[in-house]
């Protein structure tokens, strides 16, 4: 038996063909949202339809762990904020008693209270007692060059106590505050969730779960613990998917040296050219204008828009638009190219921190509202390579992938970016 995929919204009681006025508030580039833009607050109503779990983060000014929540029928993001009390914390085989003797440990500024537990330890295959260091915030635990509580404990307490260095144990010290949040919560990503009374409430269909217990009990012979991880992917699998609403973007920048790839933490050349290829039909080609560039001849497709610009900051912030606005936005090489570029691109024109949604990591970019998808990542992944798509690319370059499986190869450029006219830019 096999379920047929259906929709969130086909299991919801949500009312999805909804009246022109209240659909329109749902589109983009609306008054409403273009205010909610402006306050750049997303947080979730007390009462939040069903919705999919599709990231988690830290938000530092709030202090709490951030679900963000995309809601299928409105097709836009939430932001539900820990009202739990939970708090980041660390382990330690020290003692209350012994911890307190360490003075940069309990007079640290974000330091809040030891709790004692009881673990079950693999390597001795016994219960041991631990200390639970809690802190105000992650940063508190690990994260910093230097002050972090990870380092305090195993460097001063052999100073005060005459013990070996190696004998001071810390644990759970450097995973990020949003995954041990989401581990201590019982969450499950890519799961279904609805807010109640401002309570973050797991939703549970009947027609998916029913499939769930089919599946879960054809492993007759699987212990407890093997059909709790049986269980938890059959629900992840089984449950509808929703229809997600993103917008695909890509960048080009004129370099003087065609053959040299711009790096993108410098952003020292222009941004000439952005395509914006979104789920709701808009095709868009933002240009920026340039002194002695031809118009051109090409053809372009009738519902491709191109849209011309008279200063770069102003297409940035174009950009920038599509950003806040889209749930989820899908590049080719983003985290390291598309999206760290235009960041520090936008920094060289004098933006506010608050007005980047970009948020730049060391190897990735997130989004401050949505969800950044970079597929070079995922096609890059062997797995993915070899045995989803049987080997049919060799190199993760855009034109191989796009040629191996949708028979589309990038179209070859016998001319720099600089000497293209806009039609031909438009049109690669």
């Amino acid at each position: 038996m096999k379920l047929t995929q259906k929709r969130l919204d086909e299991f919801s009681n949500i009312e999805t063909t909804m009246p022109k006025k209240e659909e329109a508030e749902a589109l983009p580039f609306t008054k409403a949202l273009q205010e909610e833009r402006k306050r750049r607050s997303f947080e979730a109503p007390e009462n939040l339809p069903p919705s999919y779990f599709v990231s988690a983060t830290y938000d530092g000014k709030a202090g709490k762990a951030v679900i963000k929540l995309y809601e299928p029928v409105s097709g836009r993001i939430y932001f539900w904020y820990d009202n739990t009390g939970h708090k980041p914390y660390c382990y330690t085989n020290l003692s209350p008693l012994e911890l307190e003797k360490i003075d940069r440990l309990v007079k640290h500024p974000s330091f809040d209270h030891f709790e004692i537990e009881e673990k079950y330890d693999p390597l001795l295959d016994r219960m041991v007692t631990v200390t639970r260091v809690v802190a105000k915030d992650p940063l508190a635990i690990g994260g910093r060059p230097k002050g972090c509580i990870r380092d305090i404990i195993p460097e001063d307490f052999p100073k005060i106590v005459p013990v070996p260095a190696e004998s001071v144990k810390v644990w759970e010290a450097r995973i990020k505050y949003y995954q041990s949040y989401i581990y201590d919560r019982g969450l499950s990503p890519g799961m279904v969730y609805e807010v109640k009374n401002g309570r973050l409430v797991q939703t549970f269909l009947s027609e998916a779960e029913n499939m769930v217990k089919q599946i879960v009990s054809t492993f007759k012979e699987a212990s407890a613990e093997e059909l709790e991880y049986i269980e938890q992917w059959a629900r992840l699998l089984e449950y509808p998917a929703p229809k997600f609403r993103y917008a695909a973007i890509d960048i080009e920048v004129q370099s003087p040296i065609p053959t040299r790839m711009p790096d993108p933490r410098v952003a020292e050349y222009p941004i000439v050219c952005v395509s914006i290829y979104g789920s709701d039909g808009q095709k868009r080609v933002l240009l920026l204008k340039r002194a002695g560039i031809r118009e051109g001849a090409e053809h372009l497709p009738a519902d491709v828009k191109m849209e011309f610009f008279n200063s770069e900051e102003q297409l940035i912030r174009t950009v920038f638009e599509v950003l806040w606005d889209y749930p989820f936005i899908i590049t080719f090489n983003g985290d390291d190219f598309d999206l760290r570029y235009l960041a520090h691109r936008a920094e060289k024109f004098g933006f506010k921190r608050d007005e980047i949604p970009i948020e730049l990591g060391k190897r990735v970019c997130l989004l401050k509202y949505g969800v950044h998808i970079d597929l070079y990542k995922f096609f890059f992944n062997r797995s993915i390579q070899i045995y989803a798509f049987n080997n049919r690319y060799r190199d993760v370059t855009l034109g191989d992938v796009g040629k191996a499986l949708v028979g589309l190869d990038k179209i070859p450029l016998e001319k720099s970016i600089g000497e293209l006219t806009y039609t031909e830019l438009a049109k690669y």
